[in-house]
C-alpha cells in the first residue's frame, strides 16, 4: 500500500486493487470479447486501471494486457466515440516502464508503441525515441533486427535515407546468420524503400528479392507482411509504367497476404482507388475511397495516410467535375501534411494534384507560387546529399511529377479497368 495517501485515496486504491486484477485476467483469458471497435473503450479503461495497480499487478498480466491492447488498437481499432488515444498512449508507456524497471524484455512492446504512435504522426520525434529505445533494449539478435528494420523505415519516412541505410548496414551483419536468415524478406523490403525515390530499378530488384525470399517461409511471423508490402511497391512501379491491370493484380495479391493491421488495409484501398479514379469506373473508385476512409477512421489514423487519401479524393472530384470539392479536399490534405514532421514528400505529391486543379481552373497566376514552393521544399527536405544520387533522384521525381500532373485520359484501350479484388462494389461506395 502506498504511503502518504489520504484516507479516501487509500480507499480508492484498495478498491482498484480489488477490482482490476481479476478483470484484467478475465480480459486476457478471453480476448475475443474485445474483437470489435465498440469494445475498445472498455479495454482502454482496463489499461488505465492497470496503471493504478501497477505495483501489485502480476508482471505476466501486465505484459499480456499490453499485448492484447496493442493487438486490438492496431488490428481492430476503436469506435468513433473513443477520443482518449493520447491517454491510452501514456498509459501503455507507463506499463512498459514498469516492466522495464523489473528487467523484463520490452523491445517488442516499444516497437508496438511506435506503431501506435505512427497512427498520429509518422515523423513525430516521440515515435523515433521509442524506436531508439527499442534498439537499446534489444537482447537477442531477433529483437535487434526487428528494431533496426523499424528504425530504417522510420528514417525513410522522414527522408533521412543515410540514417536508414546506416541502420540497415548493422542489420545486414545479423541477417547473414543462419539462425536469423528468416529476416531476409523484411530486410530486402526495407532496403528497397531506401532506393524507391532515387533508383527505381534498384528498389524493384530488392522488392523482388524480398518476395523470392519470403514465399518459402511465408508462415513465419512478419514474413507475409514484408512480402505483401513488397508486392504493394511492385504494384506502384507497374502503375508508373502504365500497366494498371498488373498494378491492381499486385495490390490484390499483397492484400491477401497482408497482416491484420488496419493501416495496411487502408493504404491498399487508397492505392486501388488511385488507379480506378482515372482508369476504372466511378462506382468502383468511390467504393475503395470510402473503404479507405472508413478503415483509417477505425484505426484512428491521423498521419500522412489521411493526407494521401485526401489527394486521391481530389483526383476523384476532378474526374466528377466538382472543382469546389476538389479544392477543399486538396487544401485540407496539404494542411494536414504540413503538421507532420517529415511530411514534405507527401506535400509534394499533393502540390502536384493541386497543380492539376489550378490548370483546370485556369488560375495561371497561382501556378508560379505553387511551383516555387515545390522546388524549395524538394531541395530543402528531399534532395539526397550525394551529388550523383541527387541528379538521379531529381530525374526520377521529375518523371513521377509529370505523370501525376498529366490529366488522366481513361484506361488503355478505352475500356474501364475492372477491379480484381472480388468485393461487392455496390456496398458502401458513396463519396464524401
Amino acid at each position: 500500500m502506498a504511503v502518504g495517501l489520504t484516507a479516501w485515496q487509500r480507499e480508492v486504491q484498495e478498491e482498484a486493487e480489488e477490482e482490476y486484477p481479476p478483470r484484467i485476467a478475465d480480459a486476457v483469458a478471453h480476448p475475443e470479447r474485445y474483437a470489435a471497435p465498440e469494445r475498445f473503450p472498455k479495454l482502454a479503461l482496463l489499461v488505465s486501471g492497470a496503471v493504478m495497480v501497477q505495483k501489485t499487478l502480476a508482471l505476466e498480466l501486465t505484459r499480456a494486457l499490453l499485448g492484447l491492447a496493442f493487438d486490438i488498437a492496431l488490428t481492430v481499432g476503436a469506435s468513433s466515440r473513443f477520443r482518449e488515444h493520447e491517454e491510452f498512449g501514456r498509459s501503455v508507456l507507463a506499463l512498459i516502464d514498469v516492466l522495464d524497471e523489473t528487467g523484463a524484455p520490452v523491445s517488442g512492446l516499444l516497437l508496438s508503441a511506435a506503431r501506435f504512435q505512427a497512427l498520429f504522426a509518422n515523423g513525430d520525434r516521440s515515435r523515433l525515441d521509442l524506436i531508439v529505445r527499442a534498439v537499446a533494449a534489444s537482447r537477442t539478435a531477433d529483437e535487434r533486427i526487428a528494431a533496426l528494420l523499424t528504425m530504417s523505415r522510420s528514417r525513410t519516412d522522414i527522408s533521412d535515407y543515410q540514417g536508414a541505410r546506416a541502420a540497415l548496414a548493422e542489420c545486414a551483419l545479423l541477417v547473414r546468420q543462419e539462425s536469423t536468415s528468416h529476416w531476409g524478406a523484411e530486410y530486402e523490403h526495407s532496403l528497397g524503400l531506401t532506393h524507391y525515390y532515387a533508383d527505381p530499378e534498384r528498389a524493384a530488384a530488392h522488392f523482388e528479392k524480398s518476395v523470392e525470399l519470403g514465399r518459402p517461409v511465408i508462415e513465419r511471423s512478419g514474413v507475409s507482411q514484408a512480402v505483401a508490402s513488397s508486392l504493394h511497391y511492385l504494384g506502384r512501379f507497374a502503375a508508373e509504367r502504365r500497366d494498371y491491370a498488373r498494378a491492381l493484380d499486385l495490390y490484390a495479391e499483397g492484400e491477401r497476404l497482408s497482416d491484420k493491421r488496419l493501416s495496411s488495409h487502408g493504404y491498399y484501398h487508397q492505392r486501388v482507388a488511385e488507379i480506378l479514379v482515372v482508369h476504372g469506373t466511378i462506382e468502383e473508385a468511390a467504393y475503395h475511397l470510402t473503404r479507405s476512409q472508413q478503415t483509417f477512421d477505425q484505426a484512428a489514423q491521423r498521419s500522412s495516410a489521411l493526407a494521401l487519401l485526401g489527394g486521391t479524393w481530389t483526383d476523384f472530384f476532378l474526374r466528377t467535375g466538382d472543382l469546389d470539392q476538389a479544392e477543399d479536399a486538396v487544401a485540407d490534405a496539404i494542411k494536414l501534411s504540413r503538421k507532420e514532421e517529415g511530411g514534405a514528400r507527401v506535400e509534394l505529391v499533393l502540390l502536384a494534384k493541386r497543380l492539376r486543379l489550378l490548370i483546370r481552373q485556369r488560375r495561371l497566376s497561382a501556378l508560379l507560387v505553387l511551383l516555387c514552393r515545390a522546388a524549395w521544399l524538394y531541395v530543402r527536405e528531399e534532395l539526397d546529399h550525394n551529388p550523383v544520387t541527387a541528379v538521379r533522384q531529381t530525374l526520377v521525381v521529375a518523371r513521377q511529377g509529370a505523370r501525376m500532373v498529366r490529366p488522366g485520359g481513361g484506361s488503355p484501350g478505352g475500356q474501364p479497368l475492372i477491379c480484381p479484388c472480388g468485393e461487392d462494389h455496390r456496398a458502401g461506395g458513396t463519396a464524401g
